[in-house]
């Protein structure tokens, strides 16, 4: 098998600066296939960028927390019909959303997975954000000053705040991901950091995946830019409270809170599209990439990113190959992250395509799909 094509796009996108740096890692049957890496790491230093390079993972550490609450429901310790206040109780008053209503529907952990609970990222365009835009920069402040708030209560002060909307009733990316991690707390009776440590990243072996980089790897990280070329900036600010950390950290997010390598995070994509490698079963898989939104909530998931995508359990699954553009075999599931992080999984084909690069507002870059598109047709 060659993938000669693949190569091309990857060293074609350093080449007209389009991304500074990537890594690609292919997986098939639970085994790592090809890997292909160029550009640079840190551009002023120099730095190559390869399959070793930490970078954050941000909205890709989703994937990680799908993979959590399915193991927790396979264990029959988490249940997506639960109300979420039976876990976090401060949300039993979360129906009193801007048209509330005495009946409102109370959100369950379903909507957590679905994207449906109504509980917005800071920034977002629905009335009714201020509370969650307060609480972002209250968490802010709290890590700045060296009284971080912890992942439990982030989510009790979250459940205090008015949601947008009426859990079920749309779509709407935010922040459920970060309450799923009090959630699995809970279920599970350790702090998040330590369950996914046992679950996943020791037993297959992700060495260089946790949610901080120590002291002896800090010379892994790559530079985070704003742009590609001769002479990116990098931000001035700090997105969604993940910090460059050197030790674990109190507030735990596993909406976007994880560093990993391509080489590590290819290995839980090598399990999730070959049968789950031994640490989830096949059934959970294929529970975690079934469609959960309904035609009246699939109106708000309409990011182009997203097109010929169905969503659910924090991931989106192929449903319509020429609308999304992608030779991808139907029924690959997979997300992205804000600094370009991608991955794809492939249960037919068993096997899995991760690219990592560290650029901000990457999501889903031409990078990724070209590397997609020329993988398969290599095949």
């Amino acid at each position: 098998m060659g993938f000669e094509n693949t190569k091309q796009v990857i060293d074609s996108a350093i080449e007209r600066h389009t991304e500074n740096g990537a890594a690609f890692v292919l997986t098939r049957n639970g085994k790592t296939e090809f890997t292909y890496s160029a550009g640079y790491a840190d551009v002023e230093k120099k730095t190559a960028f390869n399959e070793k390079t930490i970078c954050r993972a941000f909205s890709l550490t989703k994937i990680v927390t799908s993979t959590a609450c399915m193991m927790l429901i396979e264990r029959g310790k988490l249940d997506t019909n639960w109300r979420l206040e039976w876990l976090i109780p401060e949300f039993g008053s979360s129906g009193e959303y801007p048209e509330s209503a005495a009946d409102a529907a109370p959100i369950r952990i379903r909507d957590l997975l679905n994207m449906t609970a109504g509980i917005p990222y800071p920034g977002d365009w629905h009335d009714g954000v201020e509370g969650m835009n307060g609480l972002w920069g209250a968490l802010e402040n709290s890590i700045r000053y060296g009284n971080s708030m912890t992942t439990q209560q982030f989510a009790a002060a979250a459940g205090r705040i008015p949601v947008v909307f009426e859990a079920g009733r749309e779509w709407m990316y935010g922040s459920s991901a970060d309450i799923l991690g009090a959630v699995i707390e809970k279920a599970a009776g350790m702090e998040l950091a330590e369950f996914l440590a046992q679950n996943i990243f020791i037993p297959l072996g992700m060495e260089d995946t946790a949610l901080y980089v120590p002291a002896e790897k800090r010379d892994r990280l790559a530079a985070l830019y704003e742009n590609a070329g001769n002479y990116p900036t990098k931000p001035n600010y700090v997105n969604l409270c993940i910090f460059d950390y050197d030790k674990k950290p109190a507030f735990q997010s596993a909406g976007a809170g994880l560093f990993s390598t391509a080489e590590d995070y290819s290995k839980l994509g090598a399990a999730l599209s070959n049968g789950g490698n031994g640490i989830i079963s096949q059934r959970a898989i294929d529970f975690m990439r079934e469609n959960g939104l309904t035609a009246e909530q699939r109106q708000t998931y309409n990011w182009e990113s997203t097109h010929g995508f169905g969503y659910g359990n924090l991931v989106r699954c192929l449903e319509d190959r020429n609308a999304a553009g992608l030779f991808a075999t139907k029924g690959s599931f997979g997300w992205d992250g804000w600094t370009g992080t991608y991955m794809l999984c492939d249960p037919a084909e068993k096997l899995s395509i991760t690219v990592f690069v560290q650029r901000c507002g990457g999501g889903t870059t031409q990078l990724s799909r070209d590397i997609v598109n020329t993988v398969y047709s290599a095949l």
